[in-house]
């Protein structure tokens, strides 16, 4: 190691500082609350996110079943007898070989929904739980 000469100035960088704090346990509640409310905000962000996904998946859903019952209307109507426009006005002239084409329609079974695997902590729980713990140092400072 060389020797430092009184001639050379110590860096600031090396300096330690030592600063006075004024009630530190008031600054520090205050640090934790506003760490809460951060937490608050970036709960409602997480809240958004989610109802914006679920919002996704609904409107495909959605476009899916119109999807669907396009196809099925289009099948309906490829079914249907047909007949000339005298036939709507007057109904007395419907035969029963008109109304032995007409088939009821087969309907699709019901989809099974799927369990759900085991998953990971969302960011919104997470943030759950530092919120309960920064709270629960609040406690501990009240008391004090």
């Amino acid at each position: 190691m060389a020797k430092k000469t009184i001639n050379q100035e110590i860096p600031e960088e090396d300096t330690p500082y030592f600063v006075s704090i004024k009630a530190p346990i008031d600054l520090r509640r205050q640090m934790l609350e506003s760490s809460k409310k951060s937490i608050h905000c970036l709960q409602n962000h997480q809240r958004i996110l989610l109802i914006r996904e679920k919002k996704k998946r609904e409107m495909a859903e959605l476009n899916d079943s119109i999807k669907e019952l396009i196809f099925l209307n289009k099948k309906f109507n490829e079914k249907l007898p047909k007949y000339k426009h005298e036939l709507l006005r007057d109904p007395k002239t419907i035969t029963k070989e008109t109304q032995e084409a007409v088939k009821p329609i087969e309907h699709r079974p019901p989809k099974v929904a799927r369990p759900k695997p085991m998953r990971e902590k969302t960011e919104l729980e997470k943030l759950e739980d530092s919120l309960s713990s920064i709270e629960g140092k609040l406690k501990t400072l009240n008391t004090q």
